[in-house]
């Protein structure tokens, strides 16, 4: 029963860490907009609502007057996992449950008659929230159950339009993320024949914690038809000193065996860990082929190699302490989209490629990350005197390629992910 109680303990701190941090793991939220969104998001260039906070803030210089623009977006994942030898072996299916997702988005923005513009935003750039059906059966509850972050992003920015040509801005941001994560304890049964029973649940759970950073852009209208942005948003790293790390005890119903975990479990306490996000780099140029319409291409660019490790401390149990290794890869996305506004109202439709970020070693029941493809359509009209109201909606389906770890998931859990994602959003403008 010694052996029992100091393996326990060990697994108990590993397995309540070792997948990472319940955050976005190469997954970013790019639905801030949902005029932008009806084109699949190539906005950078061409932005022209107060969403231009998150789209290219040297974009405000272009908007007259006062600028508010309201929304959200509905997110709705659908994932399964069909496993392979030698665990959890083939023939096992398992699926997520379905789970409804709305990030907010909040901007405005007011452009001076000398040439500055200001603007304040609330959004929530990254997210993640994965949920497996059936938890006391799930083969990969060693790993994760459900694992959620909630991320909500506060930006200041201000533009100067040198001329009608040339504009920049710069800005500053504080992003305010809270992480869970919650999964099982398994032990082998002692006798000899190797069963593994559930002998607890763990849960990592932190309140918000802030992170700040900072932003700059540029916009450049070389002419009539052309237009020219870039963005680029710093990276941000978020602190976590007061997490909490709870383990409840599963009763096996053996005294003796029980009262080994028991005394194998390790006390609930104080946890901390860094959370790294990415900085973003973002160009796009946009082409006025006719008046009515605008064609833009984007190139956006992530560093999520900033994710490279996960370091854990214990602050009862220093000697449990690790540092997990995630070395995730820098991503990018093409996006492309066109919009063509007639005298009623206007439509909008583009793809993207968003190209995966974590490596097959790193992907896991928490976040199996993948190459996507997106296609979108939108729509928008305004409304009232001089159209100073306008409504825009969007629909956009992701097609996640599928990914196996087989052979090199360095949990060793392998298998096959399937992700399908429909996302559909709806954005409110007003102008005076």
């Amino acid at each position: 029963m010694r052996l029992v109680r100091t393996t326990l303990s060990a697994a108990a701190i590993w397995a309540a860490f070792s997948p990472g941090p319940a955050c976005g793991s190469g997954y970013s939220i790019y639905e801030q907009g949902a005029a932008a969104l009806g084109m699949a998001g190539a906005a950078t260039a061409s932005v022209g609502d107060a969403s231009a906070l998150f789209f290219n803030p040297a974009a405000m210089t272009r908007l007259e007057g006062t600028r508010i623009y309201v929304g959200g977006s509905v997110l709705n994942p659908v994932t399964s996992f069909a496993g392979v030898d030698p665990y959890p072996g083939f023939g096992v299916t398992e699926e997520m449950k379905r789970q409804t997702f709305v990030p907010p988005t909040l901007y405005a923005t007011h452009r001076y008659s000398s040439g500055w513009a200001v603007g304040a935003g609330l959004n929530s750039p990254f997210g993640l929230g994965t949920e497996w059906k059936k938890p006391d059966s799930f083969t990969g509850r060693y790993i994760s159950t459900k694992a959620e972050l909630r991320a909500l992003n506060g930006n200041l920015s201000g533009a100067y339009a040198f001329n009608s040509k040339w504009s920049v801005a710069a800005g500053a941001s504080a992003l305010f993320s809270k992480v869970r994560l919650e999964n099982r304890i398994m032990a082998v049964y002692p006798g000899g024949g190797g069963e593994q029973v559930d002998v607890a649940r763990t849960k990592l759970e932190s309140d918000y914690k802030p992170g700040y950073g900072w932003n700059t852009a540029l916009s450049f209208a070389p002419g009539k038809q052309w237009q020219l942005g870039a963005y680029y948003r710093s990276k941000v790293v978020v602190d976590v000193d007061d997490g909490s790390a709870e383990f409840r005890q599963i009763p096996t119903g053996d005294p003796q065996f029980d009262a080994a975990v028991t005394a194998g479990l390790p006390p609930d306490q104080t946890v901390s860990t860094v959370l790294r996000f990415p900085a973003m780099w973002s160009a796009g140029v946009s082409w006025l082929p006719r008046e009515a319409w605008t064609v833009e291409a984007d190139f956006n660019f992530f560093e999520w190699s900033v994710f490279r490790d996960l370091p854990i401390r214990f602050k009862q149990t220093p000697e449990a302490n690790k540092t997990i290794p995630e070395d995730y890869d820098d991503s990018w996305q093409i996006r492309a989209g066109a919009e063509h506004r007639l005298p009623a109202y206007t439509y909008r439709f583009g793809y993207y490629f968003d190209r995966a970020a974590a490596p097959e070693e790193s992907v896991s029941p928490i976040l199996p990350d993948s190459d996507r493809h997106g296609a979108t359509l939108g729509f928008g009209r305004g409304f009232g005197p001089d159209k100073r109201w306008g409504v825009d909606v969007y629909e956009l389906a992701i097609f996640v390629k599928k990914r196996s770890t087989e052979n090199v998931n360095r949990d060793g859990f392998d298998g096959e992910y399937k992700t399908f994602v429909n996302a559909a959003g709806v954005g409110l403008a007003y102008r005076w």
